[in-house]
């Protein structure tokens, strides 16, 4: 059977220490009271019996129930012989902290699953306490960039304040950790950040998966000596999806009011692939293709490149063959509003066929940003950028752990 003293060291197993209680009222407040005389050097971690003072400190531990506790206890200021000299060190508080190590867990639990007002709701703390604790503990997570043999990285952008603002985001290829995120994505700031890797980072990077943004583009081919880039076929398909979108556009605003009955509401329809479409949605679709031929010929390249971009066992070659056709089924069928595709594909052709070579997507990129959004509406948005940044980084650090 469990004696009441064996609980109390289970409930407070703080090594060296003799626990009793103080105050039992609205809060809890319990003493601590040392079995040793000497202290432990935070420097050499060995004991020194040389002891100038003492101080009262009182801290929030994790709490009892419904109710706060509270410890109070006297902490030794020493003099070591390694040449230390001030407060011993103490397993279950921090130095300065007004809160236990596991009290400090517990909140960065509660940190990770809820926005910082909530959590701070729950423990009843200062809002800038939970915060601080936070802070500090995901700065704790980071690994160092040179630990991380970075061969592939990906890059991309994601909106995260009205009036175009945005924040870059490298990470490495192959574990996901974000390993620079900054605010903006200009030629510049991307350019610096990636130089502050250091140039032994950036002579083993071989591989960057990015979208067709030049700035991008001019920062990685300057910073990076020995990368290929591979440009994103989500990128490409997305383009090809604005084109097919304005001729349908175009066509509706000349249609007749009959035809125009039948193309309504079939926007998603027409841009859905075609093998994710629901077999009334394939009727729907046929009619309208039945309705309109240039609609119908826009839509065939759409699948088309769609179907070059999924294609497993053709050979390099065959599929470069392929893409040329595309091309010339294009202006075979004038079909202008697919010009600027062509032109896009044509000025980064070898990045696009690096896709096929390497087989990378910004996939890794695009999910994690839905993360982000699921983290900035969970605070309803971060006033600190920094601190946002850091919450990035720990939920990169985590998928990868």
């Amino acid at each position: 059977m469990t004696t009441l003293n064996s609980l109390v060291r289970n409930l407070f197993p703080f090594k060296g220490y003799k626990v009793y209680v103080l105050k039992n009222e609205n809060h809890i407040l319990l003493g601590l009271k040392s079995r040793r005389k000497c202290g432990i050097c935070p420097c050499c971690n060995k004991r020194t019996s040389n002891v100038e003072t003492e101080y009262e400190r009182s801290v929030r531990d994790l709490d009892l129930g419904e109710r706060q506790c509270y410890l109070e206890f006297s902490q030794k200021k020493i003099r070591c012989k390694c040449g230390y000299r001030g407060l011993e060190k103490l397993d279950f508080v921090a130095k300065s902290r007004r809160v236990t190590k596991r009290m400090e867990t517990y909140i960065v639990s509660l940190c990770e699953k809820m926005s910082l007002k909530e959590a701070t709701e729950v423990v009843n703390l200062d809002w800038k306490t939970v915060k601080s604790i936070d802070h500090e503990y995901i700065k704790s997570l980071l690994p160092k960039i040179s630990e991380l043999n970075i061969r592939r990285i990906a890059i991309d952008e994601i909106a995260v304040m009205k009036g175009h603002k945005y924040l870059t985001i490298i990470r490495d290829y192959d574990t996901g950790i974000a390993i620079k995120i900054i605010f903006g994505r200009g030629y510049e700031v991307t350019s610096n950040a990636l130089a502050s890797l250091g140039s032994d980072v950036l002579n083993g990077i071989e591989y960057a998966s990015l979208d067709m943004w030049d700035p991008y583009i001019k920062a990685i081919t300057k910073q990076c000596p020995n990368v290929k880039l591979v440009f994103d076929k989500f990128h490409v398909v997305k383009k090809v999806n604005e084109a097919l979108d304005n001729i349908r556009k175009k066509e509706f605003a000349k249609a007749e009011p009959e035809e125009r009955k039948r193309m309504k509401h079939k926007r998603f329809v027409i841009l859905k692939k075609r093998s994710n479409l629901k077999p009334k949605q394939k009727i729907e679709l046929q009619e309208l293709m039945e309705l309109n031929k240039k609609l119908y010929k826009s839509y065939l390249l759409k699948e088309q490149i769609i179907s070059i971009f999924d294609e497993k066992k053709a050979t390099f070659e065959q599929i470069k063959e392929r893409i040329i056709s595309w091309f010339e089924s294009i202006f075979s069928n004038q079909l202008e509003e697919f010009y600027p595709v062509v032109t896009m594909m044509t000025r980064h052709f070898n990045g696009i066929l690096n896709y096929f070579r390497y087989g990378m997507t910004n996939a890794i990129s695009e999910g994690f940003n839905t993360k982000i959004n699921v983290i900035k509406r969970r605070a309803f948005g971060f006033r600190d950028v920094e601190y946002f940044m850091l919450k990035i980084y720990q939920n990169s650090v985590k998928r990868f752990a």
